[in-house]
């Protein structure tokens, strides 16, 4: 353990105190939705989008936390839903058999409503838990959950999704993703890490939408974010970015979402978890 990583230990645990108190803790179960209306180039008519990212089922995220996620999701009557990556935890255990371990997120998931689907991607914390994603990739397709893992599809004849595998423990393969694109569709990527949006500059990526930094989770006044799960540090906790806005290889447009779990302890300080719904617009 490095001389940081033992720092933002110790202020770790001195957070915990005061979740203990209610601050902290209390934050990490509430969430709000946030809404963007844009134009995004290629549609042709009106296409809503809700994303969640990072869910993190497991010690701290619970059933009923998944179930009000998904109830405000399907409020939504969006065209289609994205849940970009960390659907359970690393450290959350699968007993021998799996299903009844993992039944309470897959039962929640299977009640999204959307007119295309649900389509979910891989992170960091899903590939670090080969048992759990294992019974994940058997059960969510069964239940209404598709898993672009290096896959995509056209969903109406101007608008392709496409997902990749995550950055940091899995193989992502974006030309593989975007098999079957129309050169002039609106397309929408989801890579769980947005340090990969360095990778896709040779994609046709119309915006990339990513979680993976939980907006840092734990952001102190005059200091930030103690720790980020970044090659960036701090550069993407949350929102949109263009070439010119991220890393001096950013060539497309993408967006970071606080997320809506949380990891490592059970606290969010000044980093809102967040439900996201998109409004996309043809481009005037």
């Amino acid at each position: 353990m490095n001389r940081r990583r033992f720092l933002t230990g110790l202020g770790l645990a001195g957070l915990g105190l005061l979740g203990a108190g209610g601050y902290g803790l209390a934050q990490a179960y509430r969430f709000e939705v946030t809404r963007y209306r844009r134009p995004l180039k290629g549609l042709r008519s009106p296409l809503k989008v809700v994303q969640l990212s990072d869910l993190h089922f497991g010690p701290y995220i619970k059933e009923g936390s998944i179930g009000a996620w998904v109830a405000a999701a399907s409020a939504e009557k969006a065209d289609l839903v994205a849940i970009t990556g960390d659907l359970v935890d690393s450290s959350a255990r699968v007993q021998a058999g799996g299903d009844t371990d993992l039944s309470p997120l897959v039962g929640q998931l299977s009640r999204l409503e959307s007119r295309f689907g649900t389509f979910a991607i891989w992170g960091n914390h899903d590939n670090s838990n080969p048992a759990a994603r294992a019974v994940l990739e058997r059960l969510l397709p069964k239940n209404k959950v598709e898993i672009l893992n290096n896959w995509g599809l056209a969903l109406r004849p101007d608008f392709f999704l496409a997902g990749v595998d995550d950055r940091w423990r899995g193989k992502p393969d974006p030309v593989r993703a975007f098999n079957g694109y129309t050169a002039g569709q609106a397309s929408l990527m989801l890579a769980h890490n947005p340090d990969y949006w360095d990778f896709l500059r040779e994609s046709p990526v119309t915006l990339a939408l990513s979680g993976h930094t939980h907006g840092g989770q734990v952001r102190l006044p005059g200091i930030g974010a103690p720790w980020t799960p970044s090659y960036y540090g701090e550069m993407y906790l949350s929102g949109f970015f263009k070439p010119g806005q991220g890393s001096k290889y950013l060539n497309i447009e993408g967006f970071v979402s606080r997320g809506l779990g949380v990891s490592g302890v059970p606290l969010r300080v000044n980093a809102p978890a967040e439900l996201v719904v998109f409004e996309f617009e043809p481009q005037g």
